[in-house]
């Protein structure tokens, strides 16, 4: 399956050690938008959003451990990308911009945002605001589980495919939420690499161990809280967030939030939403 070609200039960073690899979209001096993309995707996560963004400068990172960025080779979690957001706003010279966050990336973009509220001027969330979080009561058993995990990685090889096609359909069939062929087509793109037995994804093996620790609610109520620049939340009619649930305590939070739903899952933003997407966030520049 393919899709629309937009052209996108590829740029590189040098964080504490790692290479950030990302995608560019639209005019140098259009609206600065640093693009985080969820867990196990990639940059290509807004390969079909980003152009719908015809004003914005559109920076879409392969975040750490994925995509063609750098491996951390050691468990990650959630704030590790706080600096890399920082980072890379300072080397391309944006003292402010807008956040867009998907998922995993919405929550990095909330933790970074809550930190640095003078250097983003809005927070474009889909399908996530803030962290997942865990019962107080649960962290010895997490703990214990994201330990046999990563004592066992070292004997786990990489799946190994034949072709595209059938790592497309690995994509879609195994990924922890359901993922149409549409959504799954440019994110496997950019995950795979050939290694003359066959494709295999590039992504760290080591985003698939549990996080050992994770934030508790009280913690990312207290970053909501410092929230100043608007907040724009999209989500999907039939993504993680159909049902009422933690997202709604949180949205009560935060007095400048704005939630629309849009058609879709929770990769709405790859499932044809792009276009009504992209004119409902462009409306909170337009308001500011």
């Amino acid at each position: 399956m393919s899709g629309p070609a937009h052209a996108s200039e590829r740029l590189q960073f040098a964080v504490n050690g790692l290479t950030l690899v990302a995608e560019a979209y639209g005019p140098a001096d259009g609206q600065p938008v640093l693009a985080l993309h969820g867990w196990l995707d990639n940059a290509a996560s807004f390969a079909r959003l980003a152009p719908c963004l015809q004003t914005c400068r559109v920076v879409a990172l392969d975040q750490r451990g994925h995509g063609l960025s750098s491996h951390l080779k050691q468990p990650y979690h959630i704030w590790d990308g706080v600096v890399d957001v920082v980072a890379v706003l300072d080397q391309l010279g944006w003292q402010h911009a807008v956040l867009l966050g998907h998922s995993m990336g919405a929550a990095v973009a909330t933790l970074a945002a809550s930190a640095f509220p003078e250097r983003i001027t809005a927070l474009w969330l889909i399908e996530g605001f803030g962290p997942w979080t865990d019962p107080d009561t649960e962290v010895p058993d997490l703990l214990r589980k994201a330990t046999e995990r990563l004592l066992a990685l070292s004997d786990r090889r990489k799946p190994l495919y034949s072709s595209i096609d059938e790592a497309l359909r690995a994509r879609i069939l195994g990924g922890v939420v359901p993922l149409t062929e549409r959504a799954a087509w440019p994110i496997v793109q950019r995950g795979l690499e050939h290694t003359g037995d066959g494709w295999t994804w590039t992504a760290d093996q080591h985003l698939t161990v549990p996080s050992q620790f994770r934030m508790d609610e009280p913690q990312v109520q207290a970053c909501i809280r410092r929230l100043s620049m608007p907040v724009s939340l999209a989500l999907g009619q039939t993504g993680l967030f159909a049902k009422p649930g933690v997202l709604d305590a949180r949205i009560k939070l935060c007095d400048q939030v704005r939630v629309e739903t849009f058609p879709g899952g929770h990769h709405l933003h790859l499932e044809g939403a792009e276009g009504a997407l992209s004119s409902w966030l462009n409306e909170s520049l337009e308001r500011a």
